[in-house]
């Protein structure tokens, strides 16, 4: 997969010439669903760094895991204030700067910090890492969405 770069609480980051290899575990999302949901809003939310499914696998120690990739971006890292301001510009209130949350009707976003959101060279902000999730009221957010997994056809 590469050199090893990285790794955090649910990935571990591969170096793979113009892309990143990611092997995300279940840690975090529990049922695979959960963490393909993640992937679909990051990259509705964050099309410079689209993250695709190259397939499933397993770790040394037997856990399931989803292997993406990703542009490797080249920046520097921003300050909470410049990251804030993006995101705020983006529609989202901040819910918490101590974990870097910040929310909307719709959207939790959170994990937002230096590490995670880059500038380019051109002064492009990427965001190459993030929690992003369906904002529901048990989030106490203010997020009004509903999960069901009822649908009906017409």
């Amino acid at each position: 997969m590469g050199e090893k770069i990285d790794q955090g609480g649910e990935a571990i980051v591969f170096d793979n010439g113009n892309k990143v290899l990611k092997a995300i575990g279940l840690d975090y999302f529990i049922q695979p669903i959960l963490a393909l949901d993640r992937i679909s809003l990051h990259n509705a939310y964050f099309e410079e760094t689209e993250m695709n499914v190259l397939g499933f696998g397993r770790n040394t120690n037997k856990d399931f895991m989803v292997i993406i990739e990703q542009p490797f971006i080249h920046g520097k890292m921003m300050t909470d204030t410049e990251i804030a301001t993006f995101v705020e510009q983006m529609g989202f209130k901040s819910i918490n700067p101590r974990n870097w949350t910040f929310a909307n009707k719709d959207i939790y976003l959170s994990d937002m910090h230096d590490e995670n959101v880059l500038r380019t060279p051109d002064g492009h902000i990427c965001v190459i890492d993030c929690d992003i999730r369906i904002n529901i009221p048990e989030l106490r957010t203010g997020g009004t969405r509903i999960l069901t997994n009822e649908v009906e056809f017409q």
